[in-house]
């Protein structure tokens, strides 16, 4: 869902030997554990609860290995791993190890909590980690633990951008958006700014995993999210030095965003998710809808899956060109792909569904008339 946020679908590289209706698998989403430090209110998977750092399941340096040489042969450049919490799994160094042997571009999502100084210097020694996401859920103690449900999470998601930052890197951050944090916005700006990131990515909740329950208590509307991104791009990033971005459907934002480059996407036809059992799925949604689940990495050739499982191939025939509703409708449709597969399928059960933003919004009058076709 909102995990990721990509640049657009790589094209196809016929010297990878792929039929002409299948694309190049650009990217593994690697769930490297199942479990996870930290107990958030939002998360849209449920990964288990583990304290003290132990658990799992953890994905093995094996299963690891086998997709990336067979990745490899469909024109796989660019791993990223998440979870669950990636830095948990007992094996993570020798799996980073083994994808920046490979080649490979390495993305990774942490909640920050295990980036102590050895792992941040360890992740510099890696000439392949070039991007590093960590999650502020609030400008102060009080908001981001009240979201992790974990006292002195965000001293220690601060102090491992810290880390990261003390031996060269500038992370991303990530923020959550809702009905209690929605007016710190700022304020997460300004921090960001002061640590020393990168660019502030904020997302809006998800209606799936244990988000399910806490988006109907703490969900902002649309009215209140369409004019949250107004108040962004209209009064503050005019005067912020880094990049800004807003977790909203393409509709929503203006022409100059299209102009300047600066937008993402889920490339959700270039990628496939290995969950820390092993299944080849969608994404992170295979762990809580299973018919999202294509393969399993120990025991089916990756290539096979890629090219002839059929939910896969269900996807390639609806998404974009038989999308439903607005999304249909949308003259984005072709570059923004639905917004986010994975959420339409948890909302409404199939492929073809609209963006429920996007849905909703049309039915309160408010999706953009000039962004139809």
């Amino acid at each position: 869902m909102n995990d990721h946020f990509t640049s657009a679908q790589q094209p196809v590289d016929l010297t990878f030997g792929l039929p002409e209706n299948v694309p190049q698998l650009a990217s593994l989403y690697i769930y490297a554990a199942g479990s996870c430090n930290l107990a958030c209110r939002h998360c849209w998977i449920v990964p288990k609860f583990q304290p003290n750092g132990n658990g799992g399941p953890y994905i093995k340096i094996e299963t690891v290995e086998k997709v990336i040489r067979e990745g490899k042969g469909l024109g796989l450049h660019t791993v990223k791993l998440t979870g669950g919490e990636p830095l948990m799994n007992p094996q993570i160094r020798d799996i980073i190890s083994l994808i920046d042997d490979a080649g490979l571009s390495i993305m990774i999502e942490t909640n920050g909590i295990l980036v102590d100084v050895l792992m941040a210097e360890f992740l510099k020694s890696k000439s392949r980690v070039d991007f590093i996401s960590i999650s502020l859920d609030g400008s102060n103690a009080e908001t981001h633990d009240g979201l992790r449900s974990v006292p002195g999470s965000f001293d220690q998601a601060v102090r491992g951008i810290k880390n990261l930052v003390e031996v060269g890197f500038r992370p991303q951050v990530i923020c959550t958006l809702h009905r209690g944090n929605s007016q710190q916005m700022e304020e997460v700006i300004n921090f960001a700014a002061e640590l020393g990131c990168s660019s502030v990515k904020f997302n809006n909740l998800q209606s799936s995993g244990r988000g399910d329950s806490f988006m109907r208590e703490a969900g902002l509307s649309i009215a209140e999210i369409v004019d949250l991104y107004k108040h962004l791009e209209n009064d503050i990033i005019p005067t912020r030095p880094l990049p800004i971005h807003f977790d909203i459907p393409f509709a929503f934002h203006p022409v100059r965003r299209f102009l300047q480059d600066s937008l993402g996407k889920c490339a959700v036809l270039n990628i496939l998710g290995v969950l820390s059992t092993g299944e080849l799925a969608l994404c992170g949604i295979g762990t809580t809808i299973p018919e999202l689940i294509y393969g399993h990495a120990d025991t089916d050739d990756l290539r096979d899956v890629w090219c002839n499982a059929p939910g896969l191939i269900n996807l390639r025939e609806t998404v974009p060109f038989k999308m439903d509703g607005v999304c249909g409708r949308c003259i984005h449709r072709d570059f923004c792909l639905g917004t986010c597969v994975a959420n339409n399928y948890h909302v409404a059960g199939r492929l073809d569904a609209p963006f429920s933003f996007c849905d909703q919004a049309e039915k309160l009058g408010m999706f953009p008339s000039s962004r139809i076709r």
